[in-house]
């Protein structure tokens, strides 16, 4: 592990050689007096400098140590964290805390990684301050990494030096926790029992879990203990390309390709004869009754399985309660038979809740924000963006009716986006829609949150992206999800064409992927009366 270390700079007006410059050569001098003169004159002309080293060192020092634990160390975590949050490009799911951030990318960019605060105070500390904080950047960005390459690694424990004084951090999901700092020269002691505690550290309480990573490079199976089925053993599949989420907090959600002898077994035993519609003979992209219920459920038979890992908060309902809900309505309505997710299996990793490390050093914390690690085994689905023409608008038109039964049985998705519109093919060859992701949804008796802010920025409805939505006071009602359908289809329509992704440029709409949601509401905006205004034209 690399530890960042703040180091100590010349002054802005200090002559400085560049690197580019080589020093000029003076031959040497043999006379011991001149030499003497020599010495005392580089001291006098020196002495101011290295006292105004001194004098921002100090500053720095006693900055750090005056709000060890006070209001600097609970605020500065999160603004890093939603500064790596708020860079590069990609589509990143929100809840109400992140509406304020510029961006939406959960990817990291070579130039992310460049960039340094430059927050500054006065002109004398401004090298100081902007090194001490630079320091903690570069000490975020670390952990970033640590936690992108390691889904299920539940903390990570680092150091930062400064100065004469080392401070240790933890990193989870929920937070951010700095301790006390030790001086290593005025407190040797406590320093060398630091040292030889981080010696006989073993492997997992660096932050590593104990089953997916018992040891360094382990690729093996995993193994879960299941109180139904026994021992479960996965085998992720990381060999391929996947997207990560790059921040020091969050959910954090990673999908994998997953393979298991156990749950191989479980979908034998649960496998049913197809159902008329499951060889409907309706031909490929024709239009769907309008008035009529399609005549039978149909079923997705594939075998391949998929694994999502992702760190929830305990606070709110989990996603294997609300999918209980979802298939209690299912099986009583064939609109929505077949066009949910069939979840496998699931396990909830008690011991990695975050909230346990604050509990056991007192902090005044209670379970509102704590996140616990899950995994949740689905048949393998495959994405809309991947459809086009007939077979894309059928798609998306029976996620919709899908939706509709939902949330008149009192489950609201409240995250309607690209990525959670998925389908599946029949044995026939007809597409299937299904809508995915329920893991920010909410039921109707959990209807206090109801105004609370969830959902993809670019897709959510333009009532939901004004000021007065994000301070809580517009209710998220039927009619803002059903204004994300329309603006997934727009969004699909103009980036896709025969189901792969445009090459660029791909107009203005890019632009809302890294908008935070008053910039998003405006450009959307911009948008309608652009093609109004064209359209009168």
């Amino acid at each position: 592990m690399e530890y960042p270390i703040a180091k100590r700079q010349p002054p802005p007006d200090s002559d400085s050689e560049s690197e580019d410059e080589s020093p000029i050569e003076h031959p040497p001098r043999h006379d011991a007096g001149s030499e003497r003169s020599q010495r005392e004159e580089e001291i006098v002309l020196n002495e101011p400098r290295r006292a105004s080293e001194r004098t921002a060192a100090r500053r720095a020092s006693e900055r750090i140590k005056s709000q060890g634990k006070g209001e600097w160390t609970l605020k500065e975590p999160r603004r890093v964290s939603d500064r790596i949050r708020s860079q590069g490009k990609g589509e990143l799911k929100r809840s109400s805390d992140h509406f304020i951030q510029a961006g939406s990318s959960n990817k990291r960019t070579k130039k992310d990684n460049e960039k340094d605060n430059d927050d500054t105070t006065t002109k004398d500390d401004v090298k100081s301050e902007a090194k001490a904080l630079d320091a903690i950047v570069q000490n975020g960005l670390y952990v970033a990494e640590m936690f992108a390459a390691h889904v299920a690694r539940p903390y990570v424990v680092s150091y930062v030096v400064v100065d004469d004084m080392i401070y240790m951090w933890r990193f989870d999901r929920e937070d951010t926790i700095q301790f006390a700092g030790i001086n290593f020269l005025q407190d040797l002691p406590r320093f060398l029992v630091l040292l030889l505690t981080m010696q006989r550290m073993q492997y997992t309480q660096w932050g590593f879990h104990p089953l997916f990573e018992p040891q360094p490079g382990f690729s093996g199976p995993v193994y879960i203990d299941d109180p139904t089925l026994g021992r479960v053993d996965l085998t992720l599949d990381v060999s391929n390309a996947y997207s990560s989420h790059f921040g020091l907090r969050g959910r954090a959600t990673t999908v994998l390709p997953v393979k298991s002898q156990a749950l191989s077994q479980l979908l034998r035993a649960r496998e049913r004869p197809n159902e008329p519609s499951a060889v409907d003979p309706t031909p490929s992209g024709a239009d769907p009754p309008p008035d009529t219920h399609p005549p039978g459920p149909p079923h997705n038979t594939t075998t391949e399985m998929v694994a999502k890992l992702f760190w929830p908060e305990e606070a709110r309902l989990s996603e294997p309660e609300i999918l209980a809900k979802v298939q209690a309505i299912a099986e009583r309505d064939s609109w929505v038979k077949g066009h949910v997710p069939d979840m496998v299996w699931f396990h909830r990793f008690d011991e990695t809740s975050t909230a346990r490390i604050r509990k056991a050093l007192g902090m005044d914390h209670n379970t509102q924000g704590s996140r616990v690690f899950y995994i949740i085994v689905f048949r393998k689905l495959q994405p809309i963006t991947d459809l086009s023409g007939p077979e894309f608008r059928d798609a998306w038109w029976q996620i919709i009716n899908c939706h509709r039964i939902l949330w008149e049985g009192g489950v609201y998705h409240r995250d309607i986006s690209p990525s959670n519109l998925m389908y599946y093919r029949l044995l026939c060859g007809r597409v299937i829609g299904v809508l995915n992701d329920y893991d920010l949804s909410s039921i109707q008796d959990d209807c206090a949150r109801g105004n609370e802010r969830t959902g993809t920025v670019p897709f959510m409805a333009i009532k939901l992206l004004t000021v007065s939505a994000i301070d809580g006071a517009v209710e998220h009602v039927y009619r803002h999800d059903a204004e994300s359908f329309i603006w997934v289809f727009v969004w699909v329509c103009l980036r896709y064409k025969d189901g792969k992704l445009r090459r660029k440029p791909r107009g203005r709409l890019d632009q809302w992927l890294k908008a935070d949601a008053p910039t998003c509401c405006a450009l959307k905006s911009h948008f309608l009366l652009m093609r109004t205004f064209s359209k009168r034209g």
